[in-house]
């Protein structure tokens, strides 16, 4: 299930990598794409193994604003 996230605050490649690799470190994610200029993280997950709320949440204990896109 593709999934997208607005993300704020971040503000050049080392946040957008950032950003890829604590989405990447949850299991059942896939195809994890970070744009900074569209200020978004899309990634597919397995639905069964992960919870996009404790994505969502890793994203902000580092400091950054994440919401799920509706």
């Amino acid at each position: 299930m593709k999934k997208v996230l607005d993300v704020k605050g971040m503000t050049c490649g080392s946040c957008v990598k950032r950003v890829n690799k604590i989405i990447s470190g949850f299991k059942g994610v896939s195809d994890v794409t970070v744009d900074l200029q569209k200020m978004e993280a899309a990634f597919e997950c397995d639905s069964q193994t992960t919870d996009v709320s404790d994505v969502v949440q890793a994203i902000n204990d580092f400091g950054f604003t994440a919401q799920e896109k509706q």
